[in-house]
């Protein structure tokens, strides 16, 4: 099979400007669809001939006329030319009409690539701010995705105008090479403004990000109901509007400076067109004139230089066409080749195979966060044992999210290396090593689709329904399950399903709960699972967790230190270090930090104790919020 490097040249790396974004456009059109690829050349040929022979026919008329041919001999010859101009035509057509439906495509398959990319981009590139510019432009550059269509209908009209510029161009210097002469300094100035132009629109389109970055920011928190009950409360709405507004109007300032340049070029563009086309008729008049051409000639010469100066007009306006593309394709170009700390060469990293517990071993591991001078980890050194279930505390901003997201790959670590059985993460193929992973996180998110979707992540023929079964009672979800009309079959996400469910902060953690026990993998990570549920029910998620994860290395997260007793071993962080270390008992007994923080913790929970009594005593209505962590009496 013929590869596209092999019809169109390689494609070098770092290299935006607008025949390399073209040249990249069309292997992409290539990887997405050989034949409009193989169309957008093919049909130039008939394209330029058909152009030729609209102009030739007008001239062999008259000169059939003059030479006094035997009419039957003039038909036959003038139908000939008119036939063959037809079936160029028709090709024209017929190439033409796939390369418009099917070049639609062309931003669907962009999409995907950058859909892709951005699923496997580590999650620290997500949140740096030189990263989200470009993450930005390129989503920006997706939503104009009608532009990457164009390019295709173009690319076989600038192709088709250059070579019947060159063709035409011969042969009027055949001729005159002052009209030649005439031609090229048209060209030559409508370049030099097209690229004067192209030049402005990329200064000014660098400015769009931050603008269009507030109004989406904007858009989103506009439709969000967990913002909405705070724009209400604190009345925001007519802030947010006007900051709206701000947004809108300096990106309307910025487009409107692009275009006035475009304006510019195009005004003198049609002015040195006008006066090249002047110099170029009165010129073939003149030689008409002084008998230095015939009258077919005249003719034929007089239809190529209209056609010039056509097909020069052709070029500048699909070249225009092309450049908004070339803009927005080095946009996502930018976005694509951003390179990944991880590596992208997935198929050639080894992939995690493992039927046991794993070790993970941390080496002088820091971490500090882009634009930040203060690690928010430091040289932490820690091996958690096959099998261990450990337990990871501190107070908020201590840095155990952050862990756990060096543990899940999602970041690397500034210094330092992080091995799993022995190996860098960075080692495996990502795929491989994320199916042996099962997390819990803080901010997680439920999928339009049914309640078994959501936590087997397979259809419904595909689940192992003794394993949910497991997984449900275990996570303490089982009831609520089975009180469901439909059970399973639940919809969830009541702003895209109508008839779906929505569930409290605490039935949610216990679904995600029973999610990650499903996956039934060798090493499982839960970040603050029991943050919106009350003691009774944080106690028996404890228990079932102690007893699911066995067999398993488990990384326990928490702030609340009375809730680790059942894990092997505990691990107290504080401004980025690990300060102690051991077991609930040892810890207790060394009287340290950890030993501090819990008695003040359990003074404020016996004091939660002591309210629920005296709601039994005086008859009153306890009611807590959704964290579990605060009472008050209704009277």
């Amino acid at each position: 099979m013929i590869e596209f490097q092999q019809v169109f040249g390689s494609r070098k790396k770092g290299k935006y400007g607008l025949f390399s974004n073209i040249r990249y456009c069309m292997q992409c059109a290539y990887e997405n669809d050989k034949k409009l690829f193989y169309y957008q050349f093919i049909v130039v040929i008939p394209m330029v001939a058909a152009s030729y022979l609209g102009t030739l026919i007008p001239s062999e008329v008259v000169r059939a006329l003059q030479g006094q041919w035997d009419v039957t001999h003039m038909v036959w010859y003038i139908c000939l030319l008119t036939g063959i101009m037809l079936i160029c035509n028709m090709i024209v057509q017929g190439m033409g009409t796939y390369v418009s439906n099917c070049s639609s495509l062309l931003p669907v398959y962009l999409s995907k690539r950058c859909f892709r990319k951005m699923m496997l981009m580590d999650y620290n590139l997500l949140e740096g701010e030189e990263e989200q510019k470009v993450i930005g432009n390129a989503w920006r550059a997706l939503r104009n995705g009608y532009n990457f269509t164009l390019a295709c209908s173009s690319f076989p009209m600038c192709i088709s105008a250059i070579l019947a510029i060159i063709f035409y161009g011969f042969i009027i210097g055949s001729k005159s090479i002052t009209l030649v002469l005439l031609m090229m300094f048209s060209v030559i100035s409508s370049m030099k403004l097209l690229s004067l132009a192209r030049k402005k629109h990329k200064e000014y389109h660098a400015k769009l990000s931050r603008h269009a970055k507030e109004a989406a920011y904007i858009s989103r928190q506009a439709v969000e109901s967990s913002a909405g009950k705070d724009i209400r409360v604190y009345q925001m709405l007519d802030w947010f509007i006007k900051k709206y507004d701000e947004a809108l109007e300096n990106m309307n300032s910025i487009f409107a400076s692009i275009h006035s340049w475009y304006f510019l070029r195009s005004v003198s563009d049609a002015i040195i067109g006008f006066l090249v086309d002047m110099l170029a008729w009165g010129y073939l008049i003149w030689l008409l004139v002084h008998n230095e051409l015939t009258v077919a000639e005249f003719v034929l010469y007089l239809g190529l230089t209209s056609g010039f100066t056509s097909y020069l007009e052709t070029l500048i306006r699909q070249a225009m066409q092309l450049e908004p593309m070339s803009v927005e394709l080095s946009s996502l170009r930018e976005f694509l080749e951003i390179e990944s700390p991880w590596g992208d060469n997935e198929e050639e990293k080894e992939s995690f195979r493992t039927d046991g517990a794993v070790t993970v071993e941390l080496k002088n591991v820091s971490y500090t966060y882009p634009g930040n001078e203060k690690p928010t980890l430091a040289n932490i050194n820690l091996t958690i044992r096959a099998g261990e279930k450990l337990a990871l505390l501190g107070l908020n901003g201590a840095g155990k999210t952050t862990l756990v997201k060096l543990i899940c790959g999602f970041y690397q670590p500034t210094e330092g290396e992080i091995l799993v059985n022995g190996k860098p993460i960075t080692s495996y193929n990502r795929e491989s090593y994320y199916q042996m992973l099962s997390v819990l996180f803080q901010d997680t998110t439920l999928l339009p689709v049914t309640l078994d979707m959501n936590i087997t992540g397979q259809s419904p023929q595909e689940i192992d329904r003794e394993k949910l079964s497991w997984a449900l009672s275990m996570s303490g979800f089982e009831e609520k399950y089975n009180s469901l009309p439909e059970k399973g079959e639940t919809l969830l996400v009541r702003e895209v399903n109508d008839s779906a469910l929505d569930y409290s902060g605490g039935e949610k953690q216990k679904l995600l709960f029973a999610r990650a026990l499903y996956k039934d993998s060798q090493l499982m990570l839960l970040d603050e699972p029991t943050a919106a549920l009350d003691p009774i029910a944080e106690n028996a998620l404890y228990q079932n967790f102690s007893e699911a994860t066995q067999g398993r290395t488990s990384i326990y997260i928490s702030h609340r230190l009375s809730s680790t007793r059942f894990c092997d071993r505990i691990i107290l962080l504080e401004n980025g270090s690990i300060i102690e270390e051991g077991t609930h008992e040892t810890l207790m007994l060394a009287k340290g930090r950890y030993a501090e923080l819990f008695e003040l913790q359990g003074k404020y929970y016996k004091e939660q104790e002591e309210y629920r009594k005296r709601s039994e005593i005086m008859g009153d209505s306890y009611v807590e919020d959704e964290s579990g962590k605060e009472g008050i009496f209704n009277e």
